[in-house]
């Protein structure tokens, strides 16, 4: 699916959303934080992900009828900013590509070859240096699963 299409649906799930004024406090979070001087955690980025699809499930997607593409779409689309470290933003797109659940292979195929093309433009040895082992152990286990590395 080209990159338009997914920034279409994901377009059409925020405004449907109206996000801001179902959550004004956790947006105003969220844009504080990946804009920090603090590197985000791979768990914290984990659980970002996982309270946006719940909250978008909960507030939206499931009263509208809502696909699991759109769902996905959205919080790819509440993050689109991405982060400020190439690390934070790899992460995010190998949490994006578990919660999307191999459902939708056009998506899938995209984001495995913006993960594939981050790697490439960034050596994971170098981008890894200043995380923590275990969380290091995470993200690599989890690329592994995933047939990255």
């Amino acid at each position: 699916m080209a990159a338009t299409s997914i920034r279409r649906i994901a377009s059409a799930a925020r405004k449907w959303c109206c996000w801001a004024e179902i959550n004004p406090q956790k947006k105003g979070h969220e844009m504080a934080a990946y804009q920090s001087e603090e590197r985000v955690t791979y768990q914290t980025l984990k659980e970002w992900a996982l309270n946006s699809y719940f909250d978008f499930c909960r507030d939206r997607g499931i009263t509208m009828g809502m696909s699991h593409l759109e769902v996905i779409g959205y919080i790819d689309y509440d993050f689109e900013d991405g982060f400020q470290r190439p690390i934070e933003d790899l992460m995010w797109r190998v949490i994006l590509l578990v919660l999307a659940g191999g459902w939708h292979s056009e998506w899938h195929h995209r984001t495995r070859q913006i993960i594939v093309d981050k790697l490439v433009e960034h050596d994971l040895e170098s981008l890894l240096d200043n995380i923590p082992a275990d969380e290091a152990e995470t993200f690599l286990h989890d690329l592994k699963i995933l047939k990255l590395i």
